[in-house]
């Protein structure tokens, strides 16, 4: 048996350029064809940039408001918080974050998302969006348009800053991000990452995800608290406790496929 190597001449080169640009074209038409009829679902790309830094503020649930979060919040009955570790080392606790990052892709510009972990239909923890804001119009499966609103995300040097609403109830933090060590890389717990892979929005609609290593084994470190200004002027600030449990920063960029609404054919009436 002969091996398969053989060398790629200019001509070959050439050759394959054109099968492959139209082989591809006519699948995107055809995929495109069976999308439209609903045999398949879209996919698309979803960057989260490497700067800005994506960053996460996780904090832990107050223990009184855990049993009447769902009810508070308006969740589907089917869909209730449920306990998840952050990191490997940590211990199961029921927690909400605040993302706030740089996207291109499906959406542009600088997002925050308030998200909660719920157990879905197969007992597993999921991301939960709960609340939504963005820099620049987009799309969600709640009000179909997300308007525009004030949310800044900066890095200057080894400063990062954010703002996400106006005046008193604008969330608004500094991180000065230590020199060396002094914010130690950290590695979240495997359920952390696979909550990823469906992200529900507060009618029980869900985005399916697809990602690299970026999310299973990222860069990124844990701030200290000594480090870290918050002042937390949202609705959402009573649901928590005071200071964040973990404040991690990423140092990559991130890449996902989403398919958008991936179970609203299926989503129970």
């Amino acid at each position: 048996m002969k091996p398969l190597t053989k060398p790629l001449t200019p001509a070959g080169r050439r050759g394959r350029k054109v099968l492959k640009r139209f082989l591809y074209a006519q699948l995107a038409l055809r995929q495109g064809f069976m999308i439209a009829i609903g045999r398949e679902q879209p996919l698309v790309n979803f960057t989260v940039e490497a700067d800005p830094p994506s960053v996460y503020f996780v904090y832990r649930i107050r223990a009184e408001v855990v049993d009447e979060l769902g009810e508070r919040l308006g969740l589907p009955a089917h869909l209730r918080p449920a306990p998840i570790r952050c990191l490997r080392d940590d211990e199961p606790e029921y927690l909400i974050t605040l993302n706030v990052y740089r996207v291109s892709g499906l959406a542009n510009g600088i997002r925050a998302e308030w998200s909660l972990f719920v157990g879905d239909t197969s007992g597993t923890a999921r991301y939960l969006v709960f609340d939504a804001r963005s820099s620049q119009t987009s799309m969600d499966p709640i009000a179909i348009i997300t308007r525009a609103s004030p949310v800044v995300h900066e890095r200057r040097g080894s400063t990062i800053e954010t703002r996400v609403g106006g005046g008193p109830t604008a969330f608004v933090s500094r991180i000065e991000m230590p020199p060396g060590d002094a914010a130690p890389r950290v590695h979240p717990a495997a359920e952390w990452a696979t909550a990823n892979d469906y992200i529900y929005w507060g009618n029980g609609i869900c985005d399916r995800t697809y990602y690299d290593a970026g999310m299973i084994d990222p860069k990124q470190r844990a701030v200290p608290a000594s480090h870290v200004t918050i002042n937390d002027g949202t609705a959402w600030a009573d649901l928590v406790e005071t200071e964040p449990v973990h404040v991690l920063v990423f140092e990559e960029a991130i890449e996902l496929v989403i398919s958008p609404w991936e179970n609203l054919d299926r989503i129970e009436r």
